[in-house]
């Protein structure tokens, strides 16, 4: 019979369309109940039977002749169906026919046992014994002859078989379904429906038959009347049929999207190997272990390897095993070029997550403290900048808080030689520092890159730029300046820090950097036992008993210490302290954005989500906050208060808000339209969204890696994704280490065919816990 191939591995709300799979479901010479025949089985069997008739015989010595033979003929039956040696019986069938020629009712039996055979799982035996029966032709009938040339994937001589047998009058309706899954198999669709409508104006002949609303169901099933295929299942089986009829309940379920029905069939039903559309059902339902284990097991049975093995990359695709995923389709692509793109395209798509209200409010509450990367933002934002003269530059900002956010740098001035040149360069520190504490990041970043072009040896200006960097989200090249900045100067403690932490956003191997910073720590005279930079290393290793002692030593109240204490105490659920550190810094800055959201938090997190949700619309909906960070600040206060917005239902309000304030004299304030394009993504503007930040970049000139990134981001979200993956390349090179463009190029690519360049993206994403925030796939039938 042909292959069957009704399940695909999909993301959900996707109806497919499929070839037939290889797993058994129209094997319909196996249906057909034997009737007596003159062949009785292998005298194997009937050792084996005439062994329980003789204890029969023993305990009812009185029962009368005729029900004795009623016995052996259910003897024999049973015999028939139990449990044998598939090894063994292919041998021995494989061994008498090679050397007899039998008649064509003898040669039938051995089709049906190659049938069980292939049925069971052990279809490599199997073949064989169809390959030497095929030697005898001559002695089979068409109908048999055409079931075995199926199973060898010989579906144009299969066909010719089935013709004869249809013209012949040999099993008219059951030799036409065949006919039609031949004619599928060699994608004639004419004949395929000449063949359906066929068996259907034949299909009385079969009245009779006890699989009579079985062959009705299949070929309803073929027509796609799937509804009524499973009215006509659902009429109850018992005993070898009940099997059939499940399996064939199973497929039709799993078009009509009941996955979970079909897989509590086909885990019922025990005649058909079913492994691989089991893995396939468990992937498309996300039970990705069930689905490995169900698709390893078909390996070992299945021909068909480069199908499992490509669903099993997406799967790891799915599951964050990058590198493996890049092994799976690199294995596939080298034995067939085309094989994927034409049998699993993908599509690459936004995260439902984005614009998912529900979704969005499920994560919000821990996201900003479980996930790696946003704990170590909180820390960059609340770190400090450093200068060389903190009085020069707190008259010069004259901002109430401004002290938090510095750091007494004078004693790294001797580069700078003279008091003059000092208080010239840390003039110039001021005005930056002002544009960022002011919430003009970007300002500050281009200020600090300038003085880096004049003195690029000193360590302040690094980890001031560094710093920038880090607040903006481009951590590969934060990274490089902190790292820089570290070296200039082994005694800046923090910057080195700052490196590693970088560094681990990044992935990247930190061992030798840890114990180099490690090893200048315990040579440093000037600090003490308990210390914020030890406290942060182990923050970086997950040290939570050496987290908590920090927690509880006493220390200055400034911003970086302050937050610092409020995540270490959320990861140690001591709730109180977490309230007390966050209410602190919340009345030390009261109207910074991401303060108050910790403290928010800190007072609502036993809340359920329509009471947290609740909350927030009274908490922020008069707040009195800086509406300048949110348009004009680091990236963490955009994306967390953008998602509180979203999941409060007020972010249409700000989107409205801030439309008419543009309309309003500001058409070409860039901030306010980086902002509106990044809300737009959340409210699934797409196409709003990638024409503001097109504007941006190819008007105003800003290429920096965030915007090119976003842009590409609103590019696949309106269905750009050529433009996306230029968007993609150009972000990349000013920061190679996002695993968010590597996975977004790996993905198009992919999409496009390209599985050369796939793999190479998906194999630099080293971190098997990095999970994106904007990027997923579906396939695309």
């Amino acid at each position: 019979m042909a292959e069957e191939n009704v399940v695909i591995l999909e993301e959900a709300d996707e109806s497919k369309n499929e070839k037939p799979q290889d797993e058994g479901l129209i094997s319909l010479d196996s249906l057909q109940e034997e009737q007596a025949k003159s062949d009785q089985p292998e005298k194997i069997v009937v050792k084996k039977s005439k062994k329980k008739l003789l204890i029969i015989v023993a305990i009812a010595s009185l029962v009368s002749a005729i029900l004795i033979a009623i016995i052996l003929f259910f003897v024999f039956k049973e015999d028939k169906s139990s449990d044998i040696d598939p090894s063994k019986l292919a041998r021995d069938i494989e061994d008498r026919f090679e050397i007899q020629k039998f008649g064509a009712s003898k040669i039938d039996d051995m089709i049906q046992k190659a049938n069980l055979l292939y049925e069971k799982g052990n279809k490599f035996e199997a073949l064989k014994i169809y390959e030497n029966i095929a030697i005898f032709n001559e002695s089979l009938s068409n109908y048999n002859l055409g079931v075995s040339q199926m199973r060898q994937q010989k579906f144009n001589d299969a066909l010719e078989s089935f013709k004869k047998a249809i013209n012949n009058k040999e099993n008219i309706a059951v030799s036409a379904i065949n006919a039609a899954v031949c004619s599928l198999e060699l994608n004639n669709k004419q004949n395929f429906q000449y063949y359906i409508d066929l068996a259907n104006s034949f299909l009385q002949d079969e009245s009779d038959s006890p699989l009579y609303n079985y062959y009705y169901a299949l070929i309803n099933y073929y027509k796609g009347h799937y509804i009524e295929a499973l009215r006509a299942l659902s009429h109850p089986v018992n005993g070898h049929y009940k099997d059939k009829y499940e399996y064939l309940s199973a497929k039709i379920l799993s078009y009509l999207n009941q996955n979970k029905e079909a897989i509590e069939l086909l885990e019922k039903q025990k005649e058909f190997d079913a492994s691989l559309t089991l893995g396939m059902l468990y992937a498309k339902e996300g039970e990705y272990d069930k689905a490995r284990n169900k698709l390893n097991i078909a390996l070992k049975s299945e021909s068909n390897t480069d199908k499992i093995d490509s669903i099993l990359a997406l799967i790891d695709i799915k599951t964050n095993n990058y590198p493996a995923a890049a092994d799976g389709l690199k294995m596939v692509f080298l034995k067939d070029p085309l094989f994927l793109n034409n049998n699993f395209p993908i599509k690459t798509i936004l995260k439902p997550e984005l614009f998912d209200v529900n979704l969005a409010q499920m994560h919000f509450k821990n996201d900003i403290f479980f996930d790696k990367t946003r704990r170590y933002e909180v820390l960059f934002y609340f770190a400090p900048y450093k200068v060389f003269d903190p009085g020069q530059t707190i008259n010069y900002i004259r901002k109430g808080g401004v002290s938090l956010f510095l750091d007494d740098a004078s004693a790294a001035s001797n580069y700078l030689n003279t008091s003059g040149m000092i208080s010239k360069v840390n003039l110039e520190i001021s005005k930056a520092i002002a544009s960022a504490l002011n919430y003009k990041l970007k300002e500050a970043n281009t200020h600090f890159a300038k003085l880096i072009s004049i003195y690029p040896e000193h360590s302040v200006l690094h980890y001031n730029l560094a710093l920038s960097y880090a607040q903006l989200g481009n951590f590969s090249l934060a990274a490089k300046h902190f790292i820089t900045s570290y070296h200039l100067d082994p005694t800046n403690h923090l910057a080195g820090i700052f490196g590693a932490i970088s560094n681990d956003i990044n992935s990247i191997n930190n061992t030798k950097f840890i114990k180099e910073i490690t090893e200048n720590l315990a040579q440093d005279p000037n600090i003490k036992e308990v210390n914020l930079y030890k406290a942060l290393m182990e923050l970086i290793s997950g040290n939570q008993n050496a987290l908590i002692r920090w927690l509880e030593e006493e220390k200055e109240e400034s911003a970086i210490n302050l937050a610092f204490d409020a995540i270490i105490a959320k990861i140690a659920n001591r709730d109180e302290d977490f309230i007390a550190k966050s209410e602190i810094l919340k009345s030390k800055l009261p109207d910074d954005v991401i303060s108050n959201i910790l403290s928010f938090i800190s007072k609502f997190k036993d809340s359920n989500i329509k009471e947290y949700v609740r909350q927030i619309q009274i908490y922020f909906h008069n707040k009195e906050l800086n509406e300048a960070a949110f348009y004009h600040g680091a990236n963490i206060i955009k994306e967390q208060y953008i998602k509180l917005l979203q999941i409060s239902g007020l972010l249409n309000y700000e989107r409205e808000k801030l439309k008419k304030l543009i309309a309003n004299g500001n058409q070409n304030d860039i901030n306010l339209l980086q902002t509106l394009a990044y809300i737009d993504i959340f409210t699934n503007d797409f196409e709003e969204s990638y024409q503001i930040y097109n504007k941006i970049i190819d008007e105003f000139k800003i290429t920096d890696a965030g915007t090119l990134f976003l842009t590409s981001v609103a590019a696949i979200g309106s269905n750009h994704s050529q433009n996306a993956i230029a968007l993609l390349e150009l972000s990349k090179l000013t920061d190679p280490n996002a695993f968010e463009s590597r996975l977004a190029l790996a993905l198009l690519y992919q999409e496009i065919g390209n599985i050369d360049a796939a793999v190479i993206q998906y194999n630099l994403i080293k971190d098997n816990k990095f999970k994106s925030k904007f990027f997923d796939f579906t396939l695309k039938h």
